[in-house]
């Protein structure tokens, strides 16, 4: 039976082969570097690009407007310099001179050209004192840049800078429309360093959202939001460059405020039965904190608590702002980490229960047994076991792996770990020799 998302990979990494099917909860098991963390990755990267598609967008024109951009440092600066002779001049454009939102693209224009009329003014005026020099410099720079003849003066030059610009902008618009899947493989290939080409493909309802002989990214129907949790750490994380983008997001998503409408019974689980108490993030300070406040009305920073409440603190955060819904994708790589035996439990059911109750999907990376069938035997409980898969990486050649659905058949999960016993069993055996 075909799933509603379909995730294909061939000869990509420590992944031989892999067919794997997303439309409820979804599990694969396997060793440490068997391809469970390359496959949530991939999952993130592909939706959470097709959902932002604008952001993609946005990055490719200031990439293309870039060496226009130079230009207009230049007269700002000029402008800032000759502070004695201007009438008045404010800071027009950002630092980076680059457009933050493409729906401002018509006021970064108007902002060009009142850059350009002001140096224009300070112009005339170092011409009436004699002083040229800053006017040739700048017009030769923008004759290297535009690449035209000089049979054009100083105002005509910053006009066809302008137009230039806007016309990138007209093409942006055009881009959002069309949705090509040229920059969504660019974006995909920019985070892997690889050309993932011929060797990944998902599909939604059947359709290519990411793959070979594609040439428009679909509007997405089934998952519009999707958040990665590979680590409860980072929660109130100062994330630097160089960190994983899905850090980032994750802690602009805690930081939301709490809505109306999120599902009450679940979040008193998580509140009563786990925590014995509340989260939140206080923004009343300078930096803002996440807060723990326990029943007996003692507060502290969440980041000091152990990580275990932390786990759980994310999907609190997560509940109360309403990013969990129906149309959210979790994707959470060894959820079991820091977490004790019984929490591990707790936190299957938690999982399962956001699935019946506010329709939340999850792909789920583990390589705990008490996970495992925590999952399985919650989620037939509540009746949901119909939305539920489980995948094991067997070893193929070369320490490559390949995937073999189980349906809900958990045992050969069981078996592929018994193996550590096995190895233990070798070590022991061999030092009473």
């Amino acid at each position: 039976m075909k799933k509603l998302i379909e995730l294909t990979i061939r000869d990509f990494r420590a992944i031989k082969a892999a067919d794997i099917g997303l439309d409820g909860i979804t599990v694969v098991s396997g060793i440490n570097g068997c391809g469970k963390s390359t496959m949530s990755k991939l999952l993130y990267y592909v939706f959470r690009n097709a959902n932002q598609y604008s952001e993609l967008v946005l990055a490719h024109t200031n990439s293309q407007i870039r060496p226009y951009l130079s230009i207009l440092e230049q007269i700002q600066s000029l402008l800032l310099y000759h502070r004695d002779i201007r009438m008045s001049f404010r800071r027009v454009l950002h630092r980076n001179m680059e457009l933050s939102d493409l729906n401002d693209a018509q006021k970064y224009i108007d902002s060009i050209k009142e850059l350009c009329n002001k140096f224009l003014d300070v112009d005339n005026t170092l011409q009436k004192s004699g002083n040229t020099l800053v006017t040739e410099r700048l017009k030769m720079i923008l004759l290297s840049t535009l690449k035209v003849n000089e049979n054009r003066d100083t105002k005509q030059l910053l006009d066809l800078l302008i137009g230039r610009i806007a016309e990138h902008f007209s093409k942006a618009e055009q881009l959002m429309a069309e949705r090509p899947y040229r920059l969504l493989k660019a974006s995909l290939n920019s985070a892997f360093d690889y050309d993932l080409t011929k060797k990944v493909f998902i599909k939604e309802y059947g359709d290519t959202i990411y793959g070979d002989n594609i040439s428009n990214v679909p509007l997405l129907h089934y998952i519009k939001k999707v958040a990665y949790i590979d680590t409860p750490m980072v929660i109130g994380m100062e994330t630097s460059y160089g960190q994983p983008l899905y850090w980032k997001e994750l802690n602009s998503l805690l930081k939301l405020p709490p809505k109306r409408g999120y599902k009450r019974t679940i979040n008193n689980f998580i509140k009563e039965e786990i925590l014995n108490g509340d989260i939140s993030f206080d923004d009343d300070d300078f930096s803002g904190s996440f807060k723990y406040k326990r029943k007996d009305g003692k507060e502290f920073d969440l980041l000091e608590c152990a990580t275990g409440i932390k786990s759980f603190s994310l999907i609190q955060l997560l509940l109360k702002n309403l990013f969990l819904d129906e149309n959210t994708l979790m994707i959470i790589d060894e959820p079991e980490a820091h977490l004790h035996p019984q929490w591990i439990v707790e936190y299957a059911r938690l999982i399962v229960l956001l699935h019946k109750k506010v329709g939340v999907k999850f792909f789920i990376a583990s390589h705990s047994t008490d996970m495992v069938s925590a999952i399985r035997y919650i989620a037939e409980k509540e009746k949901i076991l119909s939305s539920v898969s489980f995948y094991v990486a067997e070893n193929s050649v070369n320490d490559s792996y390949v995937f073999h659905n189980l349906e809900h058949d958990i045992e050969p999960i069981f078996e592929s770990f018994n193996k550590s016993f096995e190895r233990l069993d070798f070590y022991v055996s061999k030092s009473k020799k």
